[in-house]
């Protein structure tokens, strides 16, 4: 399904004030399959998307004339998507579509060093509040607030919070195989 679609619904549930749970209930699908769609990861019959637009006051029609319209342009903290979330930090994607540029949003709250696998391509990060020490093929870095971080491609690197303030970074690289 177009993942457009699915971020239609979300929104549509979200600004409505609507659990997956109430949805289920008003649309007898299960909540799992509603995640599902959702997250743009199953093909729901036009029968569902109906029954699912119906409990949000929406129609098909306009489901389908704002999934046309509607590549983000902009994304709110509540609409990120939490790519990973252990003890100490989270990850959250800001644009989980066809782009061409990821942008990743990394807090850390937990002084422990995290180890990063290099990636495929080159990275970008700038620190938007709080401090890091970066580990960059054995060299170390500090990064404080309002700071750029470049870190090549194919570079083992780890990471780890200094000071008591949580800090948050945003990242940007090229996504999948794209090489410029």
């Amino acid at each position: 399904m177009n993942v457009q679609i699915g971020n239609i619904i979300k929104l549509a549930r979200k600004k409505n004030k609507i659990t997956l749970q109430d949805l289920s209930e008003k649309t007898g699908l299960s909540i799992s399959y509603l995640s599902l769609m959702e997250r743009g990861l199953n093909d729901p019959t036009l029968e569902n998307l109906n029954k699912v637009c119906f409990a949000l006051n929406l129609t098909l029609s306009d489901l389908i004339t704002q999934a046309e319209n509607s590549a983000a342009v902009i994304i709110h903290p509540e609409e990120r998507e939490t790519i990973f979330k252990n003890e100490g930090y989270l990850y959250e994607i800001a644009y989980n579509d066809t782009r061409k540029i990821n942008c990743i949003f990394m807090t850390i709250d937990n002084n422990e060093l995290h180890v990063s696998n290099a990636h495929v391509n080159d990275e970008i990060g700038y620190v938007v509040k709080g401090s890091i020490m970066l580990e960059i093929e054995g060299v170390q870095y500090e990064a404080n607030a309002e700071d750029c971080i470049y870190i090549e491609a194919g570079k083992n690197h780890s990471y780890r919070k200094i000071g008591d303030e949580e800090c948050l970074t945003v990242w940007f690289n090229i996504s999948g195989d794209v090489r410029i």
